[in-house]
């Protein structure tokens, strides 16, 4: 029960983060201590950065260094911890391999997938983790990149406790946007912002967290794809400006435009000396190469759906009362109406959103 409550912890983490480490997995890992209980919760935020199990291992480090009283090792780490998160991994494994073994004899750490065997931008995992010998491992799921699986059976054979397949059909889950990559060469979601009625035309609709995240994915992201509706009435710009670091504000990914009719680009102040491609035929759409990012509403999501493998909905808790199907005549567009989400449930193919009313 409890191995299965902690490993669910770690895929929640992970979701934070989904897509932004690509091509890389999202991976959560969380370190619990007996004596302390969860000591610490991360997740692979970047290609390049460092992984889940080695974040997990340095922020649990520098509690039980606090607790320990060992100042001049917690001012170190910190040191660490401040490099920009491309900088981390190699100096964060030398530093742990140095400094912490037999630190988490008593722990066990959760991990969403089966560590990391191979040397890629980042040490391997499981070697860190062999060296901090935690009491048990318990994964999610194995590795489905052949290069980097193996990791169970080399813990084991060093002779640490490993529980393989807890929460295995979310942890799986958690997997889909890489295993499209690793399968395809590419990963093309589908994103639409909404209030609760369905309404995703009435102006801006996420707030501002919700945008920090969606810029964070455009800073990944290879291609955005809009219709020519949406590119003429909305003006958008299509940019990164709102992601925060370790993402990119200022990367610009190509832009496409799917649209019947003639078009020209600068008609959006944005793209006056900024180029885009103008398609008329989805055939036409650069879907099959790297991350791309479809942005727009249902009627784009009915023509592209052959060409989608992941939808992403953000659903803000108000509404127009006017927006409504027999609105009062007396309704105002600038009458927003919100509620306070409380509590969301997943049934078999429904979600159930629990508001409060103010």
């Amino acid at each position: 029960m409890l191995d299965t409550l902690l490993l669910q912890c770690a895929i929640n983490k992970a979701w934070e983060y989904q897509t932004l480490a690509l091509p890389n997995p999202s991976v959560g890992a969380l370190l619990y201590a007996p004596q302390y209980g969860i000591i610490s919760l991360q997740a692979h935020q970047k290609a390049g950065a460092p992984h889940a199990e080695v974040l997990a291992f340095a922020y649990g480090a520098h509690k039980l260094f606090t607790r320990q009283g060992k100042l001049d090792l917690i001012t170190h780490l910190d040191s660490l911890l401040s490099l920009p998160l491309t900088q981390q991994s190699e100096a964060l494994h030398t530093f742990l391999i140095q400094n912490a073994q037999g630190l988490f004899q008593d722990c066990t750490l959760y991990v969403t997938l089966e560590p990391c065997t191979h040397f890629g931008k980042t040490p391997p995992c499981v070697e860190l983790t062999k060296a901090m010998r935690p009491k048990r491992v318990v994964i999610g799921t194995s590795d489905p990149h052949t290069q980097a699986s193996g990791g169970t059976k080399t813990l084991q054979q060093a002779g640490i406790e490993v529980v393989c397949g807890i929460c295995e059909e979310a942890a799986q889950a958690l997997l889909y946007p890489f295993v499209c990559w690793q399968h395809n060469g590419y990963f093309r979601l589908f994103k639409l912002a909404m209030r609760i009625n369905g309404d995703y035309t009435s102006g801006q609709i996420s707030q501002k967290a919700t945008q920090i995240f969606t810029h964070n994915q455009r800073s990944v992201s290879d291609t955005i794809i809009v219709s020519g509706e949406t590119f003429r009435t909305d003006m958008p710009r299509l940019d990164s400006r709102f992601a925060t670091p370790p993402y990119n504000s200022t990367h610009t990914p190509n832009v496409e435009i799917l649209t019947r009719s003639a078009l020209t680009p600068t008609i959006n102040p944005h793209f006056v000396s900024r180029p885009a491609k103008i398609c008329h035929s989805p055939d036409s759409l650069d879907t099959h190469r790297g991350f791309c990012i479809i942005e727009g509403g249902f009627g784009l999501l009915a023509t592209l759906q052959q060409d989608i493998d992941m939808v992403l909905l953000h659903i803000a808790p108000n509404f127009y009362p006017n927006a409504l199907p027999h609105a009062s005549s007396n309704a105002t567009h600038d009458t927003l109406y919100t509620l306070n989400l409380l509590h969301t449930t997943s049934h078999t193919g429904d979600i159930s959103l629990w508001f409060k009313n103010p």
